[in-house]
């Protein structure tokens, strides 16, 4: 849950007026934060097994991978791959 309320700070942060006038929308911002959150985890290769929310947590302790994450978001939106790739690759692997 924590994951979640912080990811939606970020993207609120990082779009300009993100408002869930539809159901898609927010279809969208769930499948942008798994796309996240896969990509994060396949380059860190956790050890454990944690779930996508403690895995999450863990990321978003930090607060240069709290702006990296919403980089990487922003470069999601705007369909550009090689910022989106930049900003995940900027993202610390957290200790686990």
């Amino acid at each position: 849950m924590k994951f979640a309320s912080l990811l939606c700070a970020a993207a609120l942060l990082s779009a300009p007026a993100v408002v869930a006038s539809s159901p898609l929308e927010g279809l969208k911002f769930e499948q942008q934060k798994q796309q996240v959150i896969k990509d994060i985890k396949a380059a860190c290769k956790p050890k454990t097994t944690l779930s996508d929310n403690d895995f999450a947590n863990k990321v978003l302790a930090s607060e240069d991978n709290k702006l990296n994450v919403r980089n990487a978001t922003l470069e999601l939106e705007r369909n550009n791959k090689q910022g989106y790739k930049e900003a995940i690759g900027k993202v610390k692997c957290p200790a686990l």
